[in-house]
This record gives C-alpha cells, structure tokens and sequence, in this order.
C-alpha cells in the first residue's frame, strides 16, 4: 500500500528536520544529538526525539538527499516492524483473554487480521509517508516490542530477568522517540495490575521503571532547547466541549477516512464571513452533542466488556490511557491531528477483535456461531472495507508527492488555515511568482492578523518583491514577538544593505547579540563581513563561534574558506577535515581537499 511512496520527495518539517539539521550528517555527531532537543535551525519546541535523530543519521549515510525515496522506504520498514511486533502483543493478550477457547491457529489468524488491518488504515499515512513523522511508527517498534517482551516474562519464569531487560529497553527507546511513548509505560502497568502480578514482580518492574524514567529525564532535561512561545490557554470549561468533538470526529476518521489532511480544527474560531461562523458555529454545536453521545457509549461498551470480555475491557482501558493525552482534557498545539491516532487505535481494534471473541453465555458460547448466511454477510462487509481501506491508503501517497502538491491538496480538503496559506506563499515566492504570494499572505493575515510568524514571511516575501516600505511595515508587526527580534533585525539588515545606509553591520551584530547560537544569522555575519573585505574580523568572528558550538559542518567549511583568503592552508585543511568528518557527503569540502592536496599545500 505505501510503495508509491518512494517516489515522493520531501515536504513540510521535513525541510527543517531533515534538509537542516546539521546533526545528522555523520555517525560521530550522535551524542551531540542527544543533547538537543529538535528543531535546531528551525522554530524552536518541546520536542526532544533523538531516536527519531539517530534514524536520520543512519538515512543520511545511506541516501543522503539525493534519493527521499530510500527516506520513505526507512518509514514504511519501520512501520512492517511495528505492525510485526504488534501482532506479537495481539497474539499474547488473545491468549490470555480467550484462554483455551481459541485454538492456537485462530489466535494468529485474528492477531494477524488486527495487525494487517492497523498497517494499511489509511489514517496513519501521516505518520508513515511524512519522513518527519517518524516518531510515530518508532515510538510504536519500540513500545510494542517492550509489550511484547514484558507479556512473554510473564509466561516464561527461567530467564525471566532477560525478557524483563529487554522490555525495560524497548520502554526507554519509545520514550526517546516520542514524548508519547511513556503510554506503553502506563499499559504496561495496567497490564500487571489486570494479570494480578505477586508484590515481588511488581517492585521489580518499579525498579525498573524508576530506571527507565530517570534516565529519560537526565537526558531530556539535561539537553538544549529554545522554549517556543507559549499557546494559547484554552478555558477548562471548554476543553470538554472540544474533547467530545474531537472524539466524534476521530470516530468517523476511523469508520470512513475519506477526507485526510494535515491541518484539522473543530474549534468555533471566527472564520471569513459571518455566515461561514454562523454554519461552522451551527456544525460544531451537533458535534458536541454527538460526541458526548459517543462518550457515552464508549462507556456503555467498556461496561459491558468489564462484564464480559474483560480482555476486551483491559484493551479499551489501554486505548484510553493513549488517547488521554490528545483528547483535548490538556492543553494541546492543536485541536486534532490524525496521526495522533497511530497507537491509540491498535488496542481499539483489539478491544474490538475480543468483544467479538467473547463468549454470550452458557448455550451459545461463541458469538461467531452465528447461522452461515449472517456470516457471509459479516465476512463480505469486513472484507470491502479493508478493500476500501487499502485502496485510500495507496491513493493517499499521492498527496505527499512534493511540498506544493502537499499543500494544494491539503487546502483543497479543507486544511485551509492561515499557516497553510503562508506556506503556499512560500512555495509560489520561491518560483518567482511574487504577486500569487503576496495575495496569499494578505489572505492568510485577514485571517490570522494576530500570528508574528505570519507577518515575518509577509516581510520577507515583499523584501524579494522590492516594496521596502512594505517590508518596514510588515517587521513592525513581526516584532511583536520577542522570539523573532533576531530574525527582524537580520532583515532589517538586509533593507539597510540595499539602500547602503551604514547600520547593516549594527543591526547583524545586534541580532547575534540577541540570538548567539543561531548560525544563519551568524553565517550572514561573517559573508557580509568577507563581502566587506573585513576578512580578519570574519576570521576572529567564527573561531569564536566554533569555540562554542563546535559541531557544524558548515560553520567548519566556511572557516576554511576563510583561512585560504587569509593564507593559512594548513589550518584551512584541518578546518576542511572538521567538516568532512561531521559531513560525510559534503562534496564542495572534499572537492576543497583535493585542491589544496594537489597544490601541495
């Protein structure tokens, strides 16, 4: 289903996580990628997933960029592999629900319908065609392997302390791929507390955790980040409003994912016109009332599996403590993102598979003895809409073929936010076409006239159209926002080159001196100062840089280039060697060696 994937490029966070971050370019950068969180050159967040670092590393060394396609092939691997481990942990817990009611082959004939029927929904080819949405489908390998390890030490008492090891690694590397991987710690717990684990497992398994969760934290709290601006608070009063239209609408997601995009909101935000508000508003209004609706029976249906199926009621319970965190109870940087469902659903579809398996009562045992024409029925419905499941997620690999496809279908199925638009802009600036971008962007602020970020682009795109005064205006707004001050004063800069005014070199040092570690900026710095023939304070200017923040490439690369203007060939090629040893695909620094190799000097 996901193979035309591989002839799909790179879209979206994928240009900052991927094409920009300078820490997955060489194997001997992997401890410095665990000391920062993501999103290094890019807008700053609470992300911190070096797993999903480490992947790219080895992707990078293998492909590099000249091949996305060998990206896609990583993802889709790694999403066989969760499915594979999955069907491992479906198995385990059919066995311990059905006991000696299902034979060994149905057991794996129903772990494999689970696992088959999780890998091909199409509502997770977020999370596996999108290179940067590789968190998910590792947090899964990793979880569903530790879930599967743990369930075997329960069976298995020689060696136990080996299966247990080996869950306790799989839990710290799923938290380590995403913060969300701490919910295999949690199932794994109401695991112990449903398999009524003896007081001496259980402090075993509490030591454990401590381990795994102490770790986590030295790391995490131990790395460098740029804490983003804060959201937006959402009123606890309407939080409840927004968890049952999320759910309602996560439901029919599941059910018939027909409509997919990146970009979903079930909030009553104003919207173009009063009568779109009005409608939206009116929409909203049933929605809230069907998902409360659907709470309820969500609550009817763990009632009756408690009853019985308590398999299936220890599967709900596990879908609920994963679901919990994007609900909307807490506070979230959206109101819905389809690929949150990756691992929620997997023990919805088991909860699913075993109130199917449980038994009614004493006469008919089995609710799958049903007569032969109802089963006919039963089996030809199943079997179309997996059909019809595997046919969206094969035509969804379309939608992400490159970035200008990937946002045109996304507005056009109704993702058509302000930073959708902004982003659509971007990709007409990039093509010359100034005036289709400028039009977006006065879209996109009418509707979002309060986003800085949004106003910073508006900036840039009429600094390359050559409205200076535009531009002024723009940054005015943009300055709002103490976190891009950095980034307004480079452009500012830039207006101040382009009308020789005098102050550019202020303003760089200004942002430098407001942004240390950002190494655009500083790059800009040190050009504008070579450009000047300032080659000396350009040279003083990135030693010191290097001194501090030793791991770029390219910071390397551009010292070398220095130390050639200023005669020093020798350090030049140890400044080259830096760079080639923290880039290993760098062809412009190996072709820079062979120069001054062959010159002899």
């Amino acid at each position: 289903m996901y193979w035309p994937a591989l002839r799909n490029g790179f879209v979206w966070d994928d240009t900052a996580l991927v094409l920009r971050d300078p820490l997955i370019r060489s194997w001997i950068l992997i401890p410095e990628g665990f000391r920062h969180f993501l999103f290094l050159d890019a807008t700053a967040s609470n992300f911190y997933r070096p797993m999903q670092r480490l992947s790219f590393v080895a992707d990078y060394q293998f492909f590099g960029f000249g091949w996305p396609g060998g990206w896609h092939l990583t993802s889709i691997l790694i999403h066989t592999g969760a499915a594979v481990a999955l069907f491992f942990v479906a198995e385990k817990l059919l066995a311990l629900a059905t006991a000696t009611r299902l034979g060994e082959t149905a057991r794996r004939a129903w772990a494999l319908g689970v696992a088959l029927l999780w890998a091909i929904h199409p509502l997770h080819t977020s999370a596996v065609t999108y290179v940067a949405g590789r968190a998910d489908p590792l947090a899964a390998l990793f979880g569903f392997t530790a879930l599967a390890l743990g369930l075997t030490s329960l069976d298995r008492p020689s060696r136990v302390w080996l299966w247990r090891l080996g869950a306790a690694a799989g839990f710290a590397l799923a938290l380590l791929s995403k913060e969300s991987g701490g919910m295999f710690l949690l199932i794994w717990v109401l695991v112990l507390l449903w398999r009524r684990e003896n007081w001496r497992g259980l402090a075993t398994w509490a030591a454990l955790v401590a381990v795994v969760v102490g770790g986590y934290c030295a790391l995490r709290f131990t790395a460098h980040k740029t804490p983003p601006p804060p959201a937006p608070p959402t009123p606890a009063a309407v939080r409840p409003i927004l968890a049952a239209r999320a759910f309602l609408e996560y439901a029919g997601l599941i059910v018939a994912p027909v409509t997919l995009r990146m970009e979903r909101d079930v909030s009553t935000t104003p919207r173009e016109t009063f009568e779109t508000t009005l409608q939206n508003a009116r929409i909203r209004e049933y929605e809230t009332l069907g998902g409360v609706l659907l709470l309820l029976g969500f609550v009817a249906w763990g009632r009756h599996a408690w009853r019985r199926a308590p398999g299936a009621a220890f599967c709900l319970g596990a879908f609920a403590l994963a679901y919990l965190p994007i609900s909307n109870a807490f506070p979230l940087n959206a109101t819905i993102a389809e690929h949150w469902l990756y691992v929620p659903n997997a023990f919805l579809f088991l909860a699913v598979a075993l109130t199917a398996l449980a038994p009614r009562d004493a006469q008919q045992p089995h609710p799958l003895r049903a007569s032969a024409p109802l089963r006919l029925i039963f089996t030809a419905v199943a079997i179309a809409w997996v059909l019809l499941l595997a046919g969206r997620t094969f035509l969804r690999q379309e939608d992400w073929r490159d970035q200008r496809t990937f946002i045109a279908r996304t507005i056009t199925a109704g993702g058509d936010s302000a930073r959708m638009l902004m982003n659509l802009a971007n990709v007409e600036s990039s093509a010359g076409q100034h005036a289709k971008a400028i039009a977006l962007y006065r879209e996109a602020l009418h509707r979002a006239p309060e986003q800085p970020i949004i106003w910073l682009g508006f900036a840039s795109i009429q600094a390359r159209a050559g409205d200076v005064a535009g531009t002024r205006e723009a940054l005015g707004h943009a300055e709002a926002s103490p976190l891009l001050r950095a980034d307004c004063l480079q452009l500012r800069a830039a207006l101040a080159r382009s009308e020789e005014s005098g102050e550019a070199l202020t303003l760089m040092r200004e942002a430098i001196a407001t942004a240390p570690a950002n190494w655009p900026i500083r790059k800009r710095t040190i050009e504008y100062l070579v450009e000047r023939g300032e080659i000396v304070a350009a040279r003083g200017e990135i030693a010191a840089f290097l001194k501090n923040y030793p791991f770029r490439a390219d910071s390397w690369k551009l010292f070398g280039q220095i130390l050639e203007k200023t005669g020093e060939p020798l350090l030049a090629r140890l400044a080259y060697a830096e760079a080639a040893a923290r880039d290993t695909r760098d062809a412009e620094v190996k072709a820079a060696q062979r120069r001054l190799f062959q010159a002899g000097l």
